[in-house]
């Protein structure tokens, strides 16, 4: 089942918007799939691209022995009914089903197709069983080329009540700041970045006038975001290329809303 996508309406989508352009929504067999592509929909930009990839993890189907013919084609159904629920939901572009593990099939995808966001509902596991039993948030946090949403329900796919941007005076900070300001005035919502003080004392370049709606939290940056609201999206800053740092694996896994990871390519 697929909907190939135009070449040329992607890149152009793209080229105009380097985050928000063109959206890539992995879909899997849970709940996670439809708040992810709400999200994914809300935050694409007016004139983006949005594909929806959904990855039937067949390679599952081993460990039911003798049945593993018939275990692969419920899970090749399973893939296609929940495409087909977030289909009617989000209208996307384009969209498609694969066969493959959640995050190489998302990483595989984005960097074939040149994406400029991918966006995964959030593992039920959280980040020290999700290195022990595979969940797919690290691995794509890790490996994508581009932007990352970690998608949580708390705001649907309606609008984040607010923006709250970790700011620490790094080039990765920086680029995650002014998409975060982007984002809320198109959305006409509250922003708030937070400097995290974790017992240091605050630099004066954090402080300049055009800051002023800044928040200074006296605990850590990883303490600090992870405790936003559930009806808030957190936005962090990324090197593109890297390992995600351990503000942005902690937050992305533990945080109670919506988490995006901005790459910043130097």
């Amino acid at each position: 089942m697929s909907a190939t996508p135009s070449p040329t309406a992607a890149s152009r989508a793209a080229t105009a918007d380097p985050i928000f352009g063109f959206v890539l929504v992995g879909v899997d067999t849970t709940a996670q799939s439809v708040v992810a592509a709400s999200q994914a929909r809300c935050l694409c930009a007016p004139e983006g691209y949005l594909e929806l990839l959904a990855i039937a993890e067949t390679h599952l189907a081993a460990h039911a022995g003798f049945n593993a013919p018939h275990a692969r084609d419920e899970l090749v159904a399973a893939a296609r009914d929940e495409l087909d629920i977030v289909r009617d939901l989000v209208e996307p572009d384009s969209f498609r089903l694969v066969e493959g593990s959640i995050a190489e099939a998302l990483v595989a995808e984005a960097k074939r197709q040149s994406a400029t966001l991918v966006a995964l509902g959030a593992s039920r596991h959280r980040r020290l069983t999700s290195r022990l039993f595979g969940g797919p948030d690290l691995p794509l946090l890790r490996d994508a080329p581009c932007s990352v949403l970690v998608a949580r329900p708390g705001w649907g796919g309606r609008k984040p009540a607010r923006i709250l941007v970790g700011v620490d005076g790094s080039p990765e900070s920086a680029v995650a700041e002014e998409a975060a300001r982007a984002l809320a005035g198109r959305f006409d919502c509250e922003l708030m970045p937070v400097i995290a003080l974790g017992g240091k004392p605050v630099e004066n370049a954090l402080l300049r006038a055009e800051r002023d709606d800044a928040l200074l939290d006296p605990r850590d940056a990883c303490a600090a975001l992870a405790m936003a609201p559930e009806d808030s999206l957190v936005v962090l800053g990324g090197r593109a290329g890297e390992r995600p740092g351990r503000v942005c694996a902690h937050v992305a896994h533990e945080a109670r809303c919506s988490v995006l990871v901005v790459r910043h390519v130097a």
